[in-house]
C-alpha cells in the first residue's frame, strides 16, 4: 500500500489550519467573522452555521494528517479541490458582492484561486498513488455504508439546487437567508456529499476513519448553534423539522460510525 506523501500532508495541513480559523470565528466570534466576510450578509445564525461547515473540513484534514495510507484519503485532494473551486466560480458568478480593494478580499479569491489549482496539480501528479488497496481492519458493515450513500446523495442534491436555484432554494432554507449566500453553501455541501458518496465505497473502517469524526462534528455542531438560534426556526413548518429531524438522527448515527471507525485497528 502507498503511504501519503510530504507533499500531501503539507496540503492537508495548510487547509486544516484555514478552515480551523474562520470555524473558531464563526462557532465563536460571529460578528467578527461578518466583519471579514463583507460580501456575504452573516447574521449570527448564518456566521455559525459557516463555522460548522468549515469545522467539518478541519477535523477531516486533521484526519487525513493523521492516516498512513494513500486508501484512508484517496479522495482527499479532490474533495478539497471541489469546495474551493466550488466557491471560486461562485464568487466569480457574484463579483459585484465583492470589493476587491479589501484586504480579506483579495486573500478570498488568492485562496480559491490556488488551492484547487494545487488539488488538481496533485491530482495528475499523483494519480497512480491513489489507487484502491487492501486496507487492514475489519470490513465496513453495510447499513454504515448504505447510510453514507444516503447522506451522499441527499447533501449533494442540496447542494446542486443551491448552485443552480439559490433564489428558489432561499425561500426553502429554514431561516432567512439571502440568494449569494445559500449559493456560496453550495461548494462546501457538494463537497461534503460527494465526500459521503466517495466513502461508501470504501471496504473497511479504516478507510472511513479520516472523514466520519469530520462528519460528527459538523452534525452535532449544526444540532447546537442551531438550539442556540432556535427563536429564528419555526416548527409549524416543514423545512425546519426536517432540518432538526435529520441532524439529530445523523449526529445519532455517525456517533455510532465514527466510535467503530476509530475502534478499528490496524
Amino acid at each position: 500500500m502507498s503511504l501519503i506523501t510530504p507533499g500531501q500532508r503539507l496540503f492537508f495541513a495548510v487547509i486544516c489550519v484555514a478552515a480551523l480559523l474562520v470555524a473558531a470565528l464563526g462557532l465563536f466570534n460571529p460578528t467578527y467573522l461578518a466583519t471579514i466576510f463583507t460580501w456575504l450578509v452573516l447574521p449570527p445564525l448564518h456566521a455559525r452555521f459557516v463555522g460548522a461547515i468549515y469545522a467539518f473540513g478541519a477535523v477531516f484534514m486533521a484526519g487525513c494528517l493523521a492516516a498512513r495510507y494513500q486508501a484512508e484519503v484517496r479522495w482527499g485532494v479532490q474533495l478539497i479541490g471541489i469546495w474551493t473551486g466550488m466557491l471560486f466560480i461562485i464568487s466569480l458568478l457574484n463579483l459585484s458582492a465583492f470589493d476587491l480593494t479589501l484586504l480579506p478580499v483579495q486573500i478570498w479569491f488568492a485562496s480559491y484561486i490556488i488551492y484547487p489549482i494545487i488539488a488538481l496539480w496533485m491530482t495528475i501528479q499523483q494519480s497512480h498513488l491513489m489507487k484502491a488497496g487492501d486496507l487492514p481492519a475489519l470490513p465496513i458493515a453495510g447499513w454504515a455504508r448504505a447510510f453514507l450513500f444516503l447522506q451522499g446523495i441527499l447533501f449533494s442534491l442540496v447542494a446542486i439546487l443551491l448552485f443552480f436555484a439559490p433564489a428558489y432554494m432561499a425561500t426553502l432554507w429554514p431561516w432567512k437567508v439571502t440568494p449569494v449566500l445559500a449559493q456560496m453553501y453550495a461548494g462546501p455541501l457538494l463537497s461534503y456529499g460527494l465526500g459521503s458518496l466517495l466513502f461508501s465505497r470504501q471496504e473497511k473502517w479504516l478507510g472511513v476513519r479520516a472523514i466520519l469524526p469530520g462528519m460528527l462534528v459538523f452534525t452535532v455542531t449544526t444540532v447546537v448553534v442551531s438550539f442556540i438560534h432556535i427563536g429564528l426556526f419555526s416548527f409549524n413548518e416543514l423545512p425546519d423539522l426536517l432540518w432538526f429531524g435529520w441532524f439529530l438522527f445523523a449526529s445519532l448515527l455517525l456517533a455510532v460510525l465514527t466510535f467503530r471507525a476509530l475502534q478499528a485497528g490496524e
